[in-house]
C-alpha cells in the first residue's frame, strides 16, 4: 500500500468511529430523559459520547481493518482466528461494564449505562401493559 492509500484508511476509520459515537450521542439525545437519570442530563450524554467512541474505535480501528484484511487474504487464517476472538474478547469485556471502572471516564459511563437501563425498563413496562389481558 502506499502512503496515500494508508492515509486514506485512517479517515475512513476514524469517520466510522465517529459515526458509532454520533448514533450512541443522538440515542441518548432523542429516548433519555431528565426521570431515567440520577445525576445531571449533561453527564449522562457524556457518558453516552464516551460509550459510543470506545466501541466506535474498537469497531473503526480493529474490525474496519481486519475486514480489509480478510478479504484482500492477505492475513493468514491462524492471526484472523486470533483476531476475530481478541475482537469478541474486547467487545464483551466493554459491554460487561469495564469501562465503568476507569477513573476518569467512569462515571459518566456509568450514569449513561443507568439511565438507559432504566429507560428500557420504562419501554418494557409499556409493552407489557399493552400485552396484558384486558379484564
Amino acid at each position: 500500500m502506499t502512503q496515500a492509500e494508508l492515509s486514506s484508511n485512517y479517515w475512513v476509520e476514524a469517520t466510522v468511529a465517529t459515526i458509532v459515537m454520533s448514533a450512541f450521542l443522538l440515542n441518548s439525545v432523542m429516548s433519555i430523559k431528565e426521570r431515567h437519570c440520577d445525576a445531571a442530563l449533561w453527564h449522562v450524554h457524556l457518558g453516552a459520547a464516551i460509550y459510543g467512541a470506545l466501541f466506535g474505535a474498537v469497531i473503526g480501528f480493529v474490525i474496519v481493518p481486519l475486514r480489509v484484511y480478510l478479504t484482500n487474504a492477505s492475513l493468514p487464517p491462524q492471526y484472523a482466528a486470533v483476531s476475530g476472538f481478541s475482537v469478541l474478547a474486547i467487545m464483551i469485556a466493554l459491554r460487561r461494564g469495564l469501562i465503568g471502572r476507569l477513573p476518569f471516564l467512569g462515571p459518566q459511563v456509568k450514569a449513561y449505562r443507568r439511565a438507559s437501563l432504566r429507560h428500557a425498563i420504562e419501554v418494557s413496562q409499556k409493552q407489557l401493559d399493552k400485552l396484558a389481558p384486558q379484564g
